[in-house]
């Protein structure tokens, strides 16, 4: 079992640089609704491209890393 809690740890932690990093490399958008491009967000203009596929990715790891974290911690 302590084998296994080492192995999710590590996991852990390379899921946590990875989402660190996809942070760090995110564009920044405002995307209030008085913002310019409000309408057009509203209205399902924008194709999925690549900062979609990265807003989606780093929401997996997000999650992902919140569930490893409270495994391992509550973990015997």
């Amino acid at each position: 079992m302590e084998i296994l809690k080492v192995v999710l740890t590590w996991i852990d932690i390379i899921i946590m640089v990875l989402f660190i990093g996809l942070v760090a490399i995110q564009t920044s958008r405002s995307e209030g609704i008085f913002s310019p491009g409000a309408a057009d967000s509203m209205f399902g203009k924008a194709k999925p491209g690549f900062d979609d596929n990265l807003s989606r990715l780093t929401l997996i790891l997000a999650v992902s890393m919140f569930v490893l974290t409270a495994v391992v911690t509550y973990m015997p």
